[in-house]
């Protein structure tokens, strides 16, 4: 399991006031905990006698979070620190999906492949939401700090800092940029002296 990723996400938790035992017995905890746990088994495949026992561990651990959870992180998909899941149920994280660092996802949300014969799996950027019930498929990139708004359908790309809604999603909200400074002319600057 990466130790620093896992850390990022309890610190991340820490922040958004769950402490103790509320922390500890939070089931949204335990599924993100399962998904690192499995990451770890598949990206640095340890030596066979320490592999097969810690494979049958997180084979039920996985089942469990996916038969009484719903949570279905695959150990596949790349997923970065400081996940925030606010309540557990119905997600669904498929195996090529890239999820950027410090992300919120809501309850019953699909980052997968689309039905539709195109290849490949959803990248999300980094401070991205998801709200609940979205659904974000195919080979699309969802920009840094992006918001997705409940049960909407996301099928193309999302620009940075963008807030998407609707079936198929639409674009409702474009970042702000922030206004140019003035540029003073020379004879300005002189008369201020």
């Amino acid at each position: 399991m990466s130790m620093s990723k896992f850390s990022e996400d309890i610190a991340r938790y820490r922040s958004m006031g769950h402490k103790g035992k509320q922390l500890w017995l939070d089931p949204a905890v335990w599924a993100i905990t399962i998904y690192r746990f499995g990451n770890w088994l598949y990206t640095t495949n340890p030596f066979i006698l320490v592999r097969i026992p810690l494979k049958i561990v997180y084979f039920f651990a996985y089942k469990f979070s996916e038969l009484v959870m719903e949570m279905c992180l695959d150990p596949q998909a790349t997923i970065g620190g400081g996940l925030y899941i606010a309540h557990i149920g119905g997600i669904h994280i498929n195996p090529q999906a890239i999820v950027g660092s410090r992300c919120d996802i809501a309850h019953r949300v699909t980052i997968g492949a689309s039905a539709m014969g195109r290849k490949g799996a959803p990248v999300l950027g980094d401070n991205v939401y998801i709200g609940t019930g979205a659904t974000l498929v195919g080979k699309i990139k969802i920009g840094n700090g992006a918001k997705i708004a409940a049960n909407t359908l996301v099928i193309t790309n999302v620009p940075e800092g963008a807030t998407v809604m609707g079936v198929p999603g639409r674009i409702i909200m474009r970042p702000t940029k922030p206004a140019p400074a003035p540029i003073s002319s020379p004879a300005e600057t002189t008369d201020a002296k």
